[in-house]
């Protein structure tokens, strides 16, 4: 992969987030009150509005619920996938938890395909969320 020109800036929220994705690894706000899942990472639940949450690691499986095909990059480091889609995915944890990445796979891509994260590495301390249909029933 080229050099990434474009990179997330982690913040106190997010930072343990990136650092996951950059170790192979996907992880979701968590609440410890409630249970409800709360993507992007946030120090408030999305259900209960507490503040008594962790990160945890998620299976990092899900069904593609939206899509959009890039035919026309905004910036050089992405040239090499183009035409590329970015999927939105629901988690299967949570029915109201949706959460978009490249996808990578040959295959067209339709709603509910079931999908699994395959982080990349941009750094050792950053990377970035992508869906693969590897090891997924068709």
């Amino acid at each position: 992969m080229a050099e990434r020109l474009v990179k997330p800036i982690p913040d106190r929220d997010t930072v343990a987030y990136w650092q996951a994705l950059a170790d192979g690894k996907m992880v979701v706000t968590h609440c410890r009150d409630c249970g409800h899942w709360t993507w992007p990472p946030r120090p408030i639940c999305s259900g209960c509005h507490g503040d008594n949450l962790a990160l945890d690691e998620v299976k990092g499986t899900g069904t593609v619920y939206s899509w959009i095909v890039v035919h026309r990059s905004t910036t050089p480091d992405m040239m090499q996938y183009v035409p590329y889609t970015l999927a939105l995915v629901r988690l299967d944890e949570q029915a109201d938890i949706y959460i978009p990445g490249r996808f990578i796979s040959d295959m067209d891509v339709r709603r509910g395909m079931k999908v699994r994260v395959r982080p990349e590495r941009i750094t050792d301390q950053l990377g970035d969320l992508a869906w693969t249909t590897e090891g997924m029933p068709a």
